[in-house]
């Protein structure tokens, strides 16, 4: 019942666990969010999606093409193809059907955000899109006592708290948000963001973007000067 209450506000809030966690493959951008919590081994992913990647907490060894990397806390990552993890670890994953993705490792995440976002907040975006339209990974910094205006989003949103806490607030209630929480909010609902004296750093995937490069704009066209 209470999954299906979340469901039914737009907002649904989950542990991290082994697997499938939250499926939206049946939205505009088919995307699942999954987890690793060091037992074992993950394999998944195709040539037809993209993993995007955050470390919550311990050590992983990432194989993919038969390149392998150390990736420990604090950092995340894009891949294509096949994925293999393994480690003591923990880590959320979002895998988004349909679109091919670049390669990237990053981090660890700094503790604030590049730029500015809504109510003294902010957000750098961590994994850009290649091309504008595509999907991006972003981190949210929201320093302590955070009262953020209710307001909505076009597309899901998914997210992973990576330190901190707060409490996602909705018309009809709210629900805590602490380190190893997962969330999905689902397009158009409203919602916002409270925190008290710890703050919170939130990992968020966005599936489409409305900035980005372009054919007639990116920094080495813009950069290019002839006579003509």
């Amino acid at each position: 019942m209470l999954e299906m209450e979340q469901t039914l506000n737009g907002f649904i809030n989950k542990e991290l666990r082994t697997g499938e966690i939250i499926d939206e493959t049946d939205g505009m951008y088919p995307t699942k969010l999954l987890g690793y919590e060091g037992d074992g081994e993950f394999i998944g992913g195709s040539d037809t999606s993209t993993i995007y990647g955050y470390v919550i907490d311990g050590e992983v060894q990432l194989c993919n093409n038969e390149s392998h990397w150390t990736v420990t806390e604090g950092y995340y990552f894009s891949t294509v193809g096949e994925l293999k993890i393994q480690g003591t670890g923990k880590v959320a994953l979002i895998e988004r059907y349909g679109y091919r993705g670049m390669f990237q490792i990053g981090g660890p995440v700094e503790h604030r955000g590049r730029l500015a976002y809504i109510d003294g907040c902010s957000d750098s975006l961590l994994i850009h899109p290649a091309r504008k339209g595509d999907p991006c990974l972003n981190l949210l910094v929201f320093p302590p006592n955070i009262r953020q205006t209710m307001h909505i989003h076009p597309s899901i949103r998914m997210g992973i708290v990576a330190s901190g806490k707060g409490r996602c607030i909705t018309p009809q209630g709210e629900k805590p948000l602490v380190p190893g929480t997962v969330f999905c909010l689902q397009e158009m609902a409203q919602h916002c963001f409270y925190t008290d004296e710890s703050g919170m750093k939130i990992v968020a995937y966005h599936p489409d973007s409305d900035s980005g490069p372009s054919d007639e704009d990116h920094p080495m066209f813009n950069r290019t000067l002839t006579n003509r």
